[in-house]
């Protein structure tokens, strides 16, 4: 007895779906864990340079972090207009 494992076309498009699904979700979990770890770079970063230079502002962690937000926002809709 022989097992047949070809699939059919819609099931190798379900199994992509999937995959592209469980993948999205890692990177956003990824995304978002490692989001205040950016912010808190960030702002002692800004705070670095403030100390050296002045009119460069020094920024808070809740300032960093929509910082952080926006840019993610501004660089998903530039690969979005980009293709």
């Amino acid at each position: 007895m022989t097992i047949d494992t070809r699939k059919t076309p819609a099931e190798r498009r379900a199994d992509a779906r999937r995959e592209a699904v469980v993948n999205n979700v890692t990177k956003l979990a990824a995304n978002l864990a490692l989001l205040p770890v950016q912010a808190w770079i960030l702002m002692l970063a800004l705070g670095a340079v403030h100390s050296v230079v002045a009119p460069v502002a020094a920024v808070g962690y809740g300032t960093s972090l929509l910082f952080i937000l926006g840019f993610d926002v501004l660089s998903d809709l530039m690969k979005k207009f980009r293709k």
